[in-house]
């Protein structure tokens, strides 16, 4: 499977992950990144 984020969207996802406090939002994110992980 081809990635569709580049290398700075997978960056500031992470960083994003590290700094929400919604549980619900970090969930979505760690969904994204993983789905372009494969």
């Amino acid at each position: 499977m081809k990635r569709f984020l580049t290398e700075e969207d997978r960056i500031a996802l992470r960083t994003q992950h590290r700094q929400e406090k919604n549980r619900h939002v970090e969930d979505r994110i760690k969904a994204v990144l993983l789905s372009d992980k494969g």
